[in-house]
């Protein structure tokens, strides 16, 4: 145990020093040699540029290959940015040659540190990553499954040579298969930072710079589909086959770039072998991916709303991931089906018990019928509390603003556990712990000068004149255009404006309002209708009048003698876009209502007022 320790001390000692090494060199070669020769290639002092070269020669291409050979070894350093660079500096030949050189002698080192040391890498926790990739491939062959993760681009160069270090092949092979295996990854971004020095040198139109970066990923996009499904990857039914699996990630990385993810409280979730239920909050469309920050390992499974899946591209990849299809505030037998077929197969899923996008920031309404489902499935639960993506993302705004999110795992319910809680119980539990207010907290500071735009669709009365469908928004102000009152949204998302502080606030005083006139309601909105139904491409439309009173809501048609109601017991509720249309299900077909133009605030109204006929009913 002492040696393993030890081991595992001299290991990140050496590592930290040739990181630092790396670093030096990095800053060398942007020092002396790459910032210059970028500018010089911008004034088109061609003559300058290849002087440059020439005075560095030797030291130039030996800075190079050592960042190149060093950033494998430690494999944290992106090998892209030098491969980039090189390609911006020298001859695309040239900087091709020099990488791999680096690339043969950082595996090397490796093969060296993994067999003399006895270093495995493991600090750099990618291995168990690796071996999941190797119980899934087809082939049993070394090399070949080499190959196949130099092409992926989810698995640093350096991660494959110290798993292949480990696997005993004759150096020769070992080098052969590192020294090739990663030309088509060089290949594209040194292709890529020639498309770049020839932009900035050259003047090459920015639609030819976007169109050869397009091509090299896409020819090496082709390369990997092609290898993988010659020799990878054996897909489990009821799993998400692997290319699905990598595309997710790979998108799941890009909204990284946007999005800081911050995780507390996984440690007990990533020690879990079976299957289990998320339940979160649901502040924002991007909840899902917040929860799969807590494992990115674990296949998990969505619970998400039906309509999706009837998109083309999009709906075709969630049915293969495994997601679960629901039909919204409609009783679905097909997906209760889905998750404890999903359950049963060992995977988790992720449900958002309030089923619909929080408008304020707040919780909603959780039903209790989430606690019984629970029980039945007899699996842990695991609460979370999802912080800060309302601001980055809500349901009122298209735009995704740069931030932090913050994931916490609050809670974890054992199935012991379940089975001593009674249903009102466990369902006070998950409300308890699903209960969490953006607003509730300090918020960190959000910069952009277009807070507000589009919350005009949620705040669609002025609390002061009670005037409807008045607001407009623009920049990080709210105003109403009948009485001139403002509201100004500041750095930490309140309102500068004491009297209604938050959104939050905002949107309980238009409950507050709404709720004085709620018994005499009677509300008739033309609408246009655009009719989906399940398996069927073609999409039926209809226009007619939609009716909401206290008692029922209803749709008559103008055009045909379509006409339906449902009284506020038998609809659970209405779901909604902000500004754009309101949705509800009749005989298993989905009805998408679209009011005028310029007048869709009212789509926010109808679900409000439902929501609130229906919390009157279930607490008389």
């Amino acid at each position: 145990m002492e040696k393993t320790k030890k081991r595992k001390i001299t290991e990140r000692i050496v590592i930290l020093c040739i990181a630092l090494v790396v670093l030096c060199l990095l800053i060398f070669f942007l020092r002396n040699i790459f910032f210059p020769f970028i500018k010089l290639e911008a004034k088109q002092d061609f003559e300058g540029a290849k002087q440059l070269l020439l005075d560095n020669g030797v030291i130039g291409f030996l800075t190079v290959s050592l960042i190149e050979a060093l950033q494998m070894v430690v494999i944290f350093i992106p090998a892209e940015f030098i491969q980039l660079s090189s390609g911006m500096s020298y001859p695309w030949w040239l900087a091709m040659i020099l990488c791999d050189l680096g690339v043969a002698l950082g595996c090397s080192m490796i093969y060296f540190l993994v067999n003399v040391f006895r270093f495995n890498g493991d600090i750099f926790n990618k291995e168990d990553k690796i071996k999941k990739y190797e119980q899934r491939s087809k082939t049993r062959n070394t090399m070949i499954f080499m190959y196949i993760l130099f092409i992926m681009p989810i698995i640093p160069f350096g991660a494959i040579c110290y798993y292949g270090s480990s696997k005993k092949i004759p150096y020769r092979k070992y080098l052969l298969t590192c020294a090739t295996g990663v030309i088509p990854s060089i290949a594209t971004s040194i292709l890529m930072g020639s498309a770049i020095k020839k932009f900035i040198a050259d003047a090459l139109p920015i639609w030819a710079l976007i169109l050869i970066i397009v091509l090299a990923a896409a020819i090496l996009f082709s390369l990997l589909v092609l290898v993988l499904k010659k020799f990878f990857f054996k897909d489990e039914e009821g799993y998400t086959p692997f290319l699905i699996s990598l595309f997710e990630k790979l998108a799941l990385k890009l909204l990284c770039l946007k999005i800081r993810f911050k995780v507390t409280g996984a440690d007990a979730v990533r020690e879990m072998t079976g299957p289990f239920i998320y339940l979160a909050e649901h502040h924002s469309a991007l909840d899902v991916a917040a929860l799969y920050r807590i494992d990115t390992e674990k296949d998990m499974a969505g619970v998400i709303n039906e309509y999706i899946f009837r998109t083309p591209l999009l709906g075709k990849i969630m049915r293969k991931s495994g997601h679960i299809s629901k039909k919204m505030f409609y009783p679905d037998v097909m997906c209760l089906k889905g998750i404890m077929r999903t359950v049963k197969r060992g995977r988790p899923v992720a449900i958002m018990p309030e089923a619909r996008l929080s408008t304020d920031g707040g919780p909603s309404y959780v039903d209790k019928n989430i606690a019984d489902l629970c029980k039945k499935l007899g699996v842990p639960v695991v609460i979370v509390e999802i912080r800060n993506l309302y601001f980055i993302s809500p349901k009122w705004r298209k735009r995704i603003f740069r931030g932090v999110c913050e994931v916490e795992v609050k809670r974890i319910i054992q199935p012991e556990e379940l089975k001593e809680l009674d249903g009102e119980e466990l369902a006070g539990i998950i409300r308890e712990g699903l209960s969490y207010n953006e607003f509730s907290r300090t918020i960190c500071n959000f910069r952009s000068r277009k807070k507000a735009e589009g919350l005009h669709n949620v705040l669609y009365m002025c609390p002061h004149c009670k005037t409807l469908y008045s607001n407009t928004s623009k920049g990080n102000t709210l105003t109403c255009t009948h009485c001139g009152k403002q509201y100004h949204i500041g750095a930490d998302y309140r309102f500068t404006e004491t009297d209604l502080p938050t959104i939050f606030d905002y949107y309980a005083k238009i409950k507050e309002i709404e709720k004085e006139t709620l018994h005499d309601l009677s509300l008739d909105i033309p609408v246009d209708v655009k009719i989906f139904k399940d398996q069927v491409k073609e999409v039926r439309t209809e226009k007619g009048v939609f009716h909401l009173d206290s008692q029922k809501v209803s749709f008559k048609s103008d055009i045909s003698d379509l006409y339906f109601e449902y009284t506020v017991d038998h609809l659970e509720g209405i779901a909604y876009s902000c500004g754009e249309e309101f949705e509800l299900y009749y005989k298993d077909e989905l009805y998408y209502f679209y009011p005028p133009e310029g007048q869709r605030q009212v789509c926010t109204r109808v679900a409000l007022l439902y929501e609130m006929l229906r919390g009157e009913l279930e607490n008389a």
